[in-house]
């Protein structure tokens, strides 16, 4: 049942004076709100705090805005209310994406067993199942009566634009993956909440529910779901798919790595002392997928006297975030903080269902979750099965999420649950507002003072005073320093516990009130004077280790473990990024320096610092294991399973490699496979451990060479190793990188269809974060899905320890996750000036003229002026790029 929306009030405006005032009938909420149990009682949506304002609602006339189209098809908007911006976003969003954001919308209803069937593996009922369970969309209109009413206007004015566009085109002239599909259907404001509220949960709920969660029952309690006979056309098989779903969702859960999210980041604060004009600059670096609904849409929002603000957010977002505007910029970084901790809860002897804290007995309570499964027959089938929950939250099957860890609910008189800090997304879009429309450091971090989050991410950030500003920004549980005392104790004494915490699992005793969260002020987070932070006029930075070594010249120590560790070792894109900062002018293994001649940076310069493609690995080992190939010379090297090789057509290429990952270099590649092999020696063959005084520099140095047993050299047999791996592969040592990595996009299908490549194959440049240590990180992703989505894609079958290499002869890496939405910006006298690219280009819609025309520019390493200035935009026009909109 799909209900077109028509806004706040029948023209789509909330009238002045009025409450802003939401009455859903609970018949309606059973057909389209995928609410547990089918029903919903009404829900009114109190006033807000605010009065509405003609800058923030659309007029009685409904919304009305300019879009202007510049090179690359990035749209900026103007128009004189911020609903008015939001509808031509969204509108602008779903002409170039229309089938992820219709993918992500049916996943957030928990409906793609409805639309989609079971799925392979029944995926699409254990997410259907998990996201109700989690209340996604049943939250949803609680997390829109908690907004203010700029949130609101951005949501309405988001889901008009949506529905604008889906509502005036063609279902046979979308993209092939959602052409006619009936998936792609006008959404309610709710179903646009509860998107936002899975993008929350990207790094915490997420990581639990479909498995752990899924999987938490009682003793002798299946799992399993079972259909309401009701609802049965075809019964046969049934039975058979609620086992399966059990199976799957022990598999899922079993690859969660609570420690590693598959996102990273880099970003650079430049203050006063590195700059060419004394004033601020930033270098913003995302890696994220290049498909699904976690691309980034650039776009610039004017509302006059509001708010001017140019960047790009994650598909989906009503409003940029990370960019820029007229003072001030900021980027982010996923932060090594924790979203979420666990809870041991002891149950009451003889009862399953009820735990003791502080001597009180509590109740673990169920709830009766349905969905709907399309299984091939004329009506669709209802499944429910049962979730349970305790005070913290959603009940979860301890000895899954640590493979045994654990013992199982009841299995020790205990069971576990969670609490989430992003588990409502009521504030989100304010906090980005609020940075969006900040014009000094001080009021940038008011929004953190009035407890604004960024969920799961750090924030870098510069202004055209000189400022450079580090904050871990994300939702981190706030715990007093007696449960913090408690917690280390227990990591020190018990190796398990240990292995427990760092593995990401922050497990509290739900047996007391002491472990429970700090309420305060901003509802059990840590606020802002406890959270790390660093104010600097010469830099700050972050490439995803912990806020400790945000500038090693101050470290920063003292705060909660939740935030991170302090006084450990830094990943390669940390160290190679420090590098250069550390010294702007030395140019490393690249052609130029970071900061050029003068150790300055400009906005080009650190687009360019991106491009330089250095990489921590090779600078560190690249001379040494040129001297082991040396000594080696034409000898034989041993491998793993007792056949020899020779190495020195590989240390050939090496002798003359250019040492970074640029798309002419010959020789990379052959590095890759053999540091894909080195990096798990590094263990027991580095003899210089980490030192928290040279935390760049440190751990290193191989041991030295034994000449009488070159044979078993751990560098030089890793090489073999490595040979031995692209002669698999059919790649030749002498290949540059361009012609055996690259970007070749692929689709062309709707769920469960065959994918077919699609459009132009683009050397790429750039290594794997992680295994290279490349600052460029740009990798292969193992999925037949565009990320988070059902709509497939072709996918390589790899080689072990080679960073994706394919099996295919000749075919090489083909890249899909890395830098993503990319520049280097400065101030002026003049205002912002920004240089960089969205690598993969603003449409996934291979008939779009901005579906591949960055990928040429990325590979040819030719930034655009990211404009801003209504001259630059006129500028820059393209031809009939000017378009008003009007809704509803």
């Amino acid at each position: 049942m799909n209900i077109p929306f028509r806004g706040p009030g029948a023209s789509g405006r909330v009238p002045r004076g009025l409450a802003l005032t939401v009455i859903v009938a609970a018949g309606v909420l059973a057909g389209c709100s995928g609410d547990s149990n089918g029903s919903s009682p009404s829900v009114v949506i109190p006033p807000p705090s605010q009065k509405p304002s003609d800058i923030i609602f659309a007029p009685s006339t409904g919304p009305v805005a300019t879009i202007r189209r510049t090179t690359g098809g990035v749209p900026h908007i103007k128009a004189d209310d911020l609903q008015s911006a939001a509808f031509a976003l969204g509108y602008a969003q779903a002409q170039d994406n229309v089938c992820l954001l219709a993918d992500a919308f049916i996943r957030a209803r928990g409906e793609r067993s409805k639309y989609l069937g079971p799925g392979p593996n029944s995926a699409h009922v254990i997410s259907d199942f998990s996201l109700k369970a989690q209340h996604i969309r049943s939250g949803a209109l609680n997390d829109l009566s908690n907004m203010d009413n700029p949130s609101r206007a951005l949501i309405y004015g988001f889901t008009q634009g949506y529905n604008k566009y889906v509502r005036e085109t063609s279902p046979a002239n979308y993209p092939a993956e959602c052409r006619n599909q009936p998936w792609v259907f006008q959404i309610e404001p709710e179903d646009f909440v509860a998107h936002l509220r899975v993008l929350a949960q990207v790094a915490s709920g997420a990581l639990f529910s479909t498995g752990a969660m899924y999987l938490a029952v009682p003793p002798n309690v299946k799992p399993d779901p079972i259909p309401v006979a009701s609802t049965l056309s075809v019964p046969t098989g049934l039975e058979a798919l609620g086992a399966e779903t059990t199976r799957f969702a022990m598999e899922s859960a079993r690859k969660v790595d609570f420690g590693d999210m598959g996102l990273a980041s880099n970003a650079w604060g430049i203050g006063s002392t590195m700059t060419e004009n004394g004033k601020g600059a930033l270098l913003a670096n995302p890696h994220f997928p290049y498909t699904g609904i976690r691309r980034f849409y650039e776009s610039q929002i004017t509302v006059p006297n509001y708010v001017n603000f140019h960047g790009a957010g994650l598909l989906g977002s009503p409003i940029p975030q990370i960019g820029f505007n007229q003072n001030l910029g900021w980027s982010h970084t996923v932060s090594a903080s924790r979203r979420f901790t666990m809870y041991e809860l002891k149950l009451k002897t003889g009862n399953d269902l009820v735990y003791v804290k502080d001597g009180v007995d509590k109740p673990i309570t169920q709830e009766v979750i349905r969905i709907q499964v399309n299984t091939g027959a004329p009506t669709l089938t209802t499944l429910q099965r049962t979730f349970y929950y305790s005070e913290y939250g959603p009940m979860i099957a301890g000895n899954v999420v640590t493979n045994g860890g654990l013992p199982a609910w009841g299995a020790a008189g205990t069971a576990h649950t969670y609490r989430d800090a992003n588990a409502d997304a009521g504030g989100l879009l304010s906090t980005w507002l609020q940075m969006a429309r900040a014009t000094n450091l001080e009021q940038m971090k008011d929004v953190f003072r009035n407890c604004g989050s960024t969920l799961w991410v750090n924030t870098t950030y510069a202004d055209d005073k000189g400022n450079a500003f580090y904050i871990d920004s994300s939702s981190v549980p706030n715990l007093s320093a007696q449960a913090i005392g408690v917690m280390n104790a227990k990591r020190a004494a018990s190796p398990a516990y240990a292995a427990l915490f760092n593995a990401g699992l922050t497990l509290l005793d739900g047996s007391t009130s002491r472990d429970d969260w700090v309420e305060g002020t901003c509802k059990g987070r840590v606020p802002f004077e406890q959270k790390p932070q660093l104010t600097r006029n010469d830099f700050v930075q972050n490439s995803n280790d912990s806020y400790w070594a945000t500038n090693t010249r101050a470290p920063l120590e003292g705060y909660s473990p939740l935030f991170g560790p302090e006084r450990t070792a830094q990943g390669p894109r940390t160290r190679i990024g420090l590098t250069m900062l550390l010294n702007p002018a030395a140019r490393g293994y690249a052609a130029v320096a970071p900061a050029g001649q003068d150790g300055k940076f400009n906005a080009q310069e650190l687009v360019r610092s991106i491009w330089n493609d250095r990489s921590w690995y090779a600078e560190e080992f690249l001379p040494e294991l040129r001297s082991r190939c040396d000594l080696i010379g034409t000898g034989l090297v041993n491998l793993a399973g007792g056949a020899t090789r020779k190495v020195d057509t590989g240390c050939a290429v090496l002798k003359s490699w250019s040492g970074v990952y640029d798309s002419d270099s010959v020789g990379a590649h052959v590095f890759r496979v053999f540091i894909a092999d080195y990096r798990n020696k590094f263990a027991t063959d580095l003899t210089k451990p980490f030192d928290p005084a040279n935390p760049v520099t440190t751990p290193s140095t191989p041991k030295p060479v034994v000449p009488a047993n070159l044979a078993n050299d751990p560098m030089l047999t890793s090489l073999a190793e490595g040979l031995q791996r692209l002669d698999q592969g059919g790649i030749a040592y002498t290949a540059r990188l361009g012609t055996v990595q690259v970007y070749q996009a692929s689709g062309g299908a709707p769920p469960g269809g065959t994918p077919v490549l699609q459009g132009a194959s683009f050397p790429w440049h750039g290594g794997d974060g992680t295994v290279d240590g490349a600052f460029n990180a740009v990798r292969f992703v193992d999925s037949s899905v565009q990320e988070d989505t059902r709509i497939p894609r072709i996918n390589a079958t790899t080689i072990g320890s080679t960073a994706g290499l394919s099996t295919k002869a000749g075919e090489g890496w083909n890249i899909a996750y890395g830098t993503s939405w990319h520049f280097g910006l400065d101030f002026t006298d003049a205002g912002p000036r920004a240089y960089g690219l969205l690598s993969y280009s603003q449409s996934s819609n291979a008939a779009s003229p901005y579906y591949n025309d960055q990928q040429r520019r990325f590979a040819d390493k030719d930034p655009r002026q990211l404009l801003f200035t209504e001259q630059e935009i006129a500028a820059n026009l393209l031809p009939n790029g000017t378009t008003t909109i009007t809704g509803p």
